[in-house]
């Protein structure tokens, strides 16, 4: 349920809640265990809009949510997830949306968000979770794409994490400790230029400081650039082609982790042709 109420042109209050109810059962095929269960939940969201001039928003945001224990995959529980509790999220952001241009959007948000029933990756046992009391994650995000001109489009973003578990989990997971996968700083510009009618490119670089395997911050992993070239062709009316080139300077780097022992490489130059057809 939503509800928008406009107390004057530059004023607005939004108001919303939505009710959930979780009744999950997943047949494991391999061990023929069934594991079920239910979870009732009330998230509530709201928010307040200021805008002063037409192409000027600032706003005021506070809302709820949850995650099921079985995660975003839905089919799939284990005893040690079947266990958890439902993640909680709680969110408070202040932010802006500037039209500087016609074609030309800036945004900015600050917010803070509690995460509680967090499960962290065991350390010790890859495949196994440890249950976190809580997480505290606060930053700034900001973003500013649209056209250049009539054949040059850009996208740049910039975003500023500290993320921290708030609560002793286990000897070595303790409250201070930075959230694993989550580095400081990310940073990304892509640009897309129109050369002819037939024929256009484009190039990005993306930048993520350093962070760690995992939430006992012991096995660091640093930092890495990337650089991504497309090239586009429209045929005609019914035909288009697409080739990308993923990490064009062929650099090596850690893209993720399960805990501090099963740490995965980015993929090395990788290219991608994509032909569509439309009739």
């Amino acid at each position: 349920m939503r509800d928008t109420i406009e107390v004057t042109r530059w004023l607005q209050l939004i108001g919303a809640v939505r009710v959930d109810r979780f009744d999950e059962t997943a047949l494991d095929l391999n061990t023929k265990t069934a594991r079920n269960r239910v979870d009732k939940l009330v998230s509530p969201a709201n928010a307040v809009i200021l805008k002063p001039v037409e192409s000027l928003s600032i706003y005021y945001s506070y809302q709820v949510s949850y995650l099921p224990s079985s995660g975003d995959q839905f089919s799939a529980f284990t005893d040690g997830s079947v266990i958890l509790k439902p993640q909680g999220f709680t969110q408070r952001e202040v932010g802006v949306k500037w039209q500087a241009l016609p074609q030309l959007l800036y945004t900015a948000a600050v917010y803070d968000l509690i995460r509680t029933n967090v499960p962290l990756p065991d350390p010790n046992n890859p495949g196994f979770f440890i249950l976190s009391g809580s997480n505290r994650i606060r930053g700034f995000e900001t973003e500013l794409k649209g056209y250049i001109n009539d054949r040059w489009q850009s996208w740049l973003g910039y975003a500023y994490t500290d993320a921290r578990v708030t609560s002793d989990t286990s000897a070595t997971i303790r409250a201070g400790n930075r959230i694993q996968l989550v580095p400081y700083h990310q940073f990304s510009w892509w640009n897309k230029y129109q050369i002819t009618p037939v024929w256009a490119a484009s190039l990005g670089v993306i930048y993520f400081s350093d962070s760690f395997a995992s939430s006992d911050d012991t096995v660091y992993l640093p930092g890495l650039v990337r650089f991504d070239l497309g090239v586009f062709a429209t045929i005609d009316e019914h035909w288009k082609a697409q080739l990308n080139v993923e990490n064009l300077f062929n650099k090596g780097y850690w893209a993720t982790a399960d805990g501090n022992n099963n740490i995965s490489p980015g993929q090395s130059r990788t290219l991608r042709l994509k032909v569509t057809a439309r009739f």
